[in-house]
């Protein structure tokens, strides 16, 4: 069933699986985190998108993050006469800032600083690297190059000078309408690209508080200075992206592994969730079947720690978008077969709070009891989120009345949710609990569970107790199929 995989699934939303029926396949093929790529689309059709979401994730009983990614300074070439335009080898090309369309030889870019920002020699990379032109002259409004590697170049493919100055804001006032809208209509992670620096970061989170909101920041590092900065940028954050992409035209493709892993690693150590993106399973985006090099990538990125993988063209306008989650989810459950993946405890590290002791208490006990289930009784989520890092092989069950808590969850590695009706008190929270345990199938009599809360259960964000309870009871059986949530069938 769904629920038995640990790393989780972004989907980009896009005009392949738009629509309340498609988006439904989605959920019920894997999917656990919604983003919704603001550098496309209206308002208009992503609120359609947002409404169909919660509507879905109610019916399917199937919490469900949606991420609003921010286009950011994202530097573009703008659009042509036909949609796309060739350019080969040796060919001379002039990019202009003006607002033209483009022709052969002619294309057009919507940063105005681009003269300013490029220098004699340097290189212009289009299309995430796949393009690359190098620069013989500016004059005034153009900068005129000669193409090194060729190929087609569509409508508002992205476009990066590395090495160039980019005097550029990260929040755009683009992004400011984009975030207001999002926050307005309840997104649970913005995405912010381009981060530079902590200050970034910053200045993003006193938007979001000004405007009331509890959504969580997904740090995007793409870019040099961001690796520079990174510890300041992951600690500041709530959840990092390693966007690939624009990371590997900026650092070098070489480089882009070894970076990878060094975000990844950080991230875990200091518990943030990390998503690793671009590209995962590219060829699929035309093709039913991924190469052996993508399906190696995939499970790469599991075992590096990832918390989350995420599909970009490949669900949002690839010919096979339901069947490319299918694969991420086969390859993933594949790879956590392997014991040896679980239990990262790191027990001599000081902890910095009653909660981060009874997590790492909670893993303890439930290896060294072989327990079943981690349920966390929680309203923030905060503890079930500290357990993850310590990647128990009991599942982690988050468990609370509070919808949006469990929809923030769906991102965290490791971490299934439920949801119960408001208690008084521990006993009649775990009467619920046991019921949905034992109907879903995920556990059986005799199974020990641990099970973490405050004390006083109507106290929020005081998780200061564990308990060991045996499951006991033999009266309720499993739910029929069509009875289970979607992720317990």
């Amino acid at each position: 069933m769904l629920a038995d995989r640990r790393t989780k699934i972004v989907a980009t939303i896009g005009p392949a699986i738009r629509g309340k029926d498609n988006l439904r396949r989605a959920i019920a093929a894997g999917m656990n985190v919604a983003r919704l790529n603001f550098s496309h689309g209206s308002h208009e059709d992503h609120l359609e998108v947002i409404k169909d979401l919660r509507a879905l994730s109610v019916e399917m009983h199937a919490p469900l993050t949606i991420l609003q990614d921010l286009q950011g300074p994202k530097i573009r070439v703008g659009r042509f006469e036909n949609g796309a335009i060739e350019i080969e080898e040796g060919e001379k090309v002039v990019i202009t800032v003006k607002d033209v369309l483009g022709k052969p030889g002619l294309i057009p870019s919507d940063f105005k600083r681009l003269p300013q920002s490029s220098r004699v020699g340097g290189r212009i990379m289009l299309d995430d690297g796949l393009l690359e032109l190098r620069v013989d002259a500016v004059d005034g409004d153009e900068v005129h190059c000669t193409v090194i590697y060729g190929g087609v170049l569509k409508d508002r493919k992205g476009m990066n000078v590395p090495g160039g100055e980019l005097s550029v804001d990260c929040l755009t006032e683009k992004d400011l309408k984009d975030l207001e809208f999002g926050l307005k209509h309840g997104v649970d992670y913005v995405a912010l690209s381009f981060v530079r620096r902590g200050d970034d970061i910053r200045k993003l989170r006193e938007l979001i508080q000004a405007q009331g909101s509890s959504a969580r920041i997904v740090a995007k590092i793409e870019m040099l200075e961001a690796i520079e900065n990174l510890e300041e940028v992951v600690r500041l954050s709530d959840g990092v992206m390693v966007a690939r992409g624009d990371l590997a035209v900026e650092v070098g493709q070489t480089r882009l592994p070894q970076i990878q892993k060094q975000i990844v690693k950080l991230c875990n150590s200091v518990g943030r969730p990390v998503i690793t993106a671009t590209q995962m399973l590219d060829s699929m985006t035309e093709n039913p079947r991924p190469t052996r090099a993508e399906i190696t990538d995939v499970a790469n990125a599991v075992l590096d720690g990832s918390d989350a993988l995420m599909l970009s063209a490949e669900s949002a306008s690839g010919r096979f978008p339901f069947r490319c989650i299918q694969t991420m989810h086969d390859i993933i459950v594949e790879v956590e077969r392997n014991g040896d993946y679980f239990y990262d405890m790191r027990m001599d590290e000081q902890f910095s709070s009653v909660a981060d002791g009874i997590g790492a208490a909670s893993a303890l006990t439930a290896m060294k009891l072989n327990a079943t289930a981690i349920v966390c009784l929680t309203t923030s989520g905060k503890t079930a989120t500290i357990i993850s890092g310590y990647r128990p092989k009991a599942r982690i069950i988050a468990v609370t009345h509070i919808l949006p808590t469990l929809n923030r969850l769906e991102l965290v590695w490791g971490i299934q949710t439920l949801k119960i009706d408001p208690y008084n008190s521990s006993d009649e929270a775990m009467q619920q609990i046991e019921r949905l345990l034992l109907e879903y199938g995920l556990v059986k009599p005799g199974d020990k569970v641990i099970l973490t809360l405050g004390v006083p259960v109507l106290e929020r964000g005081t998780t200061n107790a564990l308990r060991v309870y045996t499951i006991g009871r033999e009266d309720i059986r499993r739910l029929s199929p069509e009875q289970l949530p979607t992720r317990y069938r």
